[in-house]
């Protein structure tokens, strides 16, 4: 009988001991759906994450440096200044989409090993066929795999609070997202009051002889989506979709005579250069002007290159350099507010001049904001020499009667 009644208790005393396992393995996980609609189970707590591409490896650095276990792609010299070292320093996992795509099944289940992958985070613009890819490549190496839709501007601040429940970062992601979120509002309302008295600008990529790149208009200009929302953007509707821009010639630019020509930075300033001293360009009310710039770079360029969040930069800085009685702010301040929000970086005066050397009016300070009275950005720089200037309007007068 007593062996009976204790094997009785046995039984009982298991059923307790997978009860309670069965709700401590359930508390220890989480459901979660990704925005291509795929059904996760997570850890509770998300420790270990590999970006799938340069807008993941973005995104994720401004959410918390620390997930990282992995690097989609190694940052350049020029980037690590703003970089943790530690994340600078770890192993790259690829790309899983793009043109560049590296990541491998076989790779990522061998650096699964080691690392102990939460998450593989993929994010930008959802394609066609992202849920089965991402389902075959989840059951191939048996890692997470989950994507959140971060395309246009006013994805950002929504893609932020999903990053924050998929992550368990929700106090980071909630002050990405406002902030965000505020400053597309504030956008919103200055545009309103810009109205059709938009500043007609050219985004110039490279400058190669007479052929100069530049980033097209429309509504499917990804590359331009910044450009074409603060400014006229003289360039044709985008015929490629990546970030190097449509070929024009130097007639074609100087049909155009831009009030403004934003350079893309390289580390020589080349483009800058060739444009600033060629006498081809000086006939252009721009370069009269002075209102031709580069924009800065560091970590990442403010225009894009990838597009992702860095964009926020550029249209912090354009805004008030075109429109500076609409959007009167320090230019200074709300860069560095951003880098500390986004690169966990705090700028000194020192980097803020460096960062925007060739990016600010003649004359500005570096604690100043760009000149609001309205007249040329570049009111104090030195003229083009006038040689250069009679050379550019030769070349325009030769066009012009080749035109007809």
């Amino acid at each position: 009988m007593r062996s009976l009644f204790g094997y009785r208790i046995f039984i009982v005393l298991c059923v307790f001991l997978a009860f309670f396992s069965g709700i401590a393995a359930a508390e220890e996980t989480r459901t979660f759906v990704d925005d291509v609609g795929r059904e996760l189970i997570l850890p509770v707590n998300i420790t270990a994450v590999s970006p799938s591409g340069p807008l993941a490896q973005i995104v994720l650095y401004s959410v918390d440096p620390d997930l990282f276990v992995s690097i989609s792609s190694e940052y350049s010299d020029a980037q690590l200044k703003y970089i943790d070292p530690r994340v600078a320093a770890l192993p790259v996992t690829g790309q899983f989409y793009g043109a560049k795509s590296t990541m491998n099944p076989e790779e990522i289940m061998e650096m699964n090993k080691e690392l102990g992958i939460d998450l593989v985070l993929d994010i930008g613009e959802a394609k066609s066929t992202m849920k089965e890819d991402l389902d075959k490549i989840q059951a191939q190496t048996g890692v997470n795999f989950a994507f959140v839709t971060q395309n246009n501007l006013s994805d950002i601040p929504g893609s932020y609070l999903t990053l924050g429940e998929l992550l368990s970062e929700e106090e980071q992601c909630e002050k990405l997202s406002t902030y965000t979120s505020d400053l597309l509002s504030e956008f919103a309302v200055g545009m309103n009051e810009i109205g059709d008295n938009r500043k007609s600008m050219i985004y110039v990529v490279s400058v190669d002889g007479n052929s100069v790149y530049l980033i097209g208009s429309g509504e499917n200009s990804y590359h331009g989506e910044v450009i074409n929302y603060i400014s006229d953007n003289l360039a044709n509707e985008a015929v490629t979709a990546s970030g190097m821009g449509d070929e024009y010639t130097m007639e074609d630019i100087l049909q155009m005579n831009p009030d403004y020509i934003i350079v893309a930075y390289d580390d020589e300033h080349e483009y800058y250069d060739a444009i600033m001293n060629s006498a081809d360009w000086q006939s252009l009310r721009a370069v009269q002007d002075g209102n031709v710039y580069e924009a800065p770079y560091g970590p990442y360029s403010w225009m894009g290159g990838p597009p992702s969040v860095n964009r926020l930069l550029s249209m912090i800085w354009l805004g008030n350099l075109y429109y500076p009685d609409v959007f009167d702010y320090n230019v200074d301040d709300r860069v560095k507010e951003y880098y500390s929000l986004f690169y966990h970086y705090d700028l000194t005066d020192d980097d803020l001049s460096e960062l925007m050397e060739y990016a600010k009016p003649a004359g500005a300070s570096s604690q100043g904001s760009a000149t609001s009275t309205g007249t040329s950005a570049y009111a104090n720089q030195s003229p083009a020499p006038l040689f250069a200037l009679m050379a550019g309007l030769g070349v325009a007068v030769l066009i012009k009667r080749r035109s007809h």
